[in-house]
């Protein structure tokens, strides 16, 4: 079962982590990191903090096992078998049942993007483009995918020749089985690398200068490819135009503020760079259908 609730966890800072509750300087040299779920969450008492990564793409997959999950604004209850993707900087916690059966894994950005950008991989821009919570559709998808990450492990825990290849190949696998479940058509590899490449330099240049509110035409330019071009790719791909994703890394980053830190409304108009407090509200309300002070309180605690 899953099922959408609402409330979330109302706190000051939103920490970052390369992998959860390690600092920067702690963290593993490896692209890509597998543990079950129980080696980190047990001794916190089954529960994970909100924190989000800013380097790190993650899937955590349970079986059979009941956990509330926190994605941004969006709570979920699961019980069954689910796959939970986090894109780089999305908000998120854990409440996992006791003893629950599943695996995180933890995939550096940089490796997503090389990957994505090859012309020869599958089409990860869009896995990574959204958190999303996806139910397994049969029992052999399920087998298959505990058998990638067996494999994965294994090939972690040795040094063997090539294995940063064989390590690629085995999280392309995983990959494959999060666009399965996200039921999209994958395109031919040429264009796949290309309309990739602009697309993830669009994603890169936003999170860079979204605060700038830069027009649809400097960030064409800054991509070297015609407005009408990113219009079409963004359309096609993303099912949203280039304005409305610039709008809505605003609007996300607005709600993260919103949720998880005291700042006041006025405050959150100028830290996201709108010199007009009086805008950002009617931007805000345009765009979410609430204001963002009703909007704030719709996901307070009592």
């Amino acid at each position: 079962m899953n099922r959408l609730v609402s409330g979330t966890c109302n706190i000051n800072i939103i920490p970052f982590y390369h992998l959860y509750g390690e600092s920067h300087s702690e963290k593993h040299d490896s692209n890509v990191h597998v543990e079950d779920i129980a080696s980190r969450s047990k001794g916190l008492g089954w529960k994970i903090k909100s924190h989000r990564h800013d380097k790190l793409f993650q899937i955590i997959c349970t079986f059979n096992d009941s956990v509330t999950v926190q994605l941004d604004d969006a709570k979920y209850e699961l019980n069954g078998d689910y796959l939970v993707v986090i894109p780089t900087g999305v908000v998120h916690s854990f409440v996992f049942e006791p003893n629950i059966n599943g695996y995180v894994v933890s995939v550096n950005e940089e490796l997503l993007n090389a990957m994505a950008s090859s012309g020869d991989s599958i089409d990860v821009l869009g896995v990574m483009q959204q958190p999303k919570v996806l139910s397994f559709r049969d029992h052999q998808q399920i087998k298959r995918f505990i058998n990638y990450i067996d494999l994965l492990r294994e090939e972690l825990s040795y040094a063997e020749p090539k294995q940063s290849w064989v390590v690629r190949q085995l999280v392309q696998l995983l990959l494959v089985t999060v666009r399965r479940q996200q039921q999209l058509d994958a395109l031919n590899d040429t264009e796949q690398g290309r309309e990739a490449k602009v697309l993830l330099g669009f994603k890169h240049l936003i999170e860079q200068h979204y605060i700038e509110h830069l027009t649809v035409s400097q960030y064409a330019q800054m991509l070297h490819v015609s407005v009408s071009t990113l219009s079409r790719l963004c359309q096609s791909r993303l099912n949203h135009s280039p304005k409305t994703i610039i709008h809505e890394r605003i609007i996300s980053e607005a709600k993260r503020r919103l949720i998880y830190t005291k700042q006041n409304v006025v405050d959150i108009a100028y830290t996201l760079g709108f010199k007009d407090p009086g805008y950002f509200s009617r931007f805000f309300k345009q765009m979410v259908g609430m204001s963002a002070g009703k909007y704030r309180k719709s996901h307070s605690n009592d």
